[in-house]
């Protein structure tokens, strides 16, 4: 039975709020069979596999079997990326916590880590989409979500701002922690990562028609996720 105007509308916003509160219980159950420190990584890329499938027109893919899937496929790879990005986040946190600018050289270096760990948690904000969108060689995923993240700046500063907003929101209603926190935020974070990966994409394919030929900015044996 289909419904048309405004009845259609609110079952459809019934819907996303249903896939929105499912997704989310998944990413709780699957961090927790990882013990949370080995569930975290491979949880989160099977939430955002899930989010691009949704981005991309397939609101009815199978969401259980792609995040299992997903899951195990980026078990051991997530967990090697988390561990790298936790050992920098730690290095980062030691320095701004022992380091007291009592003098200018101190002042500079302090300064310094702050750009650092700006331009840190920007890349944050890439990981995962990148994970979800290409099959790549660990080191690459680090080196694009960095780049990608200072070339468009404006879509990373919005991902900021959303993150921001969501915690604020968190903080206020924390009874919605465990229905809508990750998949809604993971959603966002996706559809904006996504309309940053068309875009190279499209530069990439003008690219590949000039003369003489210029080098595209994704490495040429990009394999993209299906």
């Amino acid at each position: 039975m289909e419904y048309d105007g405004s009845m259609g509308r609110v079952l459809q916003i019934c819907e996303w709020v249903m896939r929105f509160a499912y997704t989310n219980f998944l990413w709780l159950v699957f961090t927790a069979l990882g013990l949370g420190i080995f569930g975290f990584m491979p949880a989160t890329a099977a939430l955002f596999a899930v989010m691009r499938k949704w981005i991309q027109g397939r609101e009815h893919v199978a969401v259980w079997q792609t995040f299992h899937r997903e899951y195990k496929a980026e078990f051991i790879r997530s967990n090697l990326i988390g561990a790298v990005l936790a050992s920098v986040g730690l290095v980062i946190y030691i320095d701004l916590a022992f380091i007291y600018p009592d003098h200018f050289f101190l002042h500079v270096l302090r300064f310094a880590i702050y750009i650092f760990g700006f331009l840190f948690i920007s890349m944050l904000l890439y990981i995962f989409p990148l994970i979800a969108h290409f099959n790549w060689k660990k080191r690459l995923y680090f080196k694009f979500s960095l780049l990608l993240s200072v070339a468009y700046l404006q879509y990373t500063l919005v991902m900021l701002a959303l993150t921001i907003a969501a915690l604020v929101l968190l903080a206020y209603l924390p009874g919605i922690i465990p229905f809508f926190s990750v998949s809604l935020l993971s959603f966002f974070h996706m559809r904006i990562a996504y309309i940053v990966l068309q875009n190279t994409e499209r530069q990439d394919e003008k690219r590949e028609k000039r003369k003489p030929a210029v080098p595209a900015f994704y490495p040429s044996d990009s394999a993209e996720n299906g």
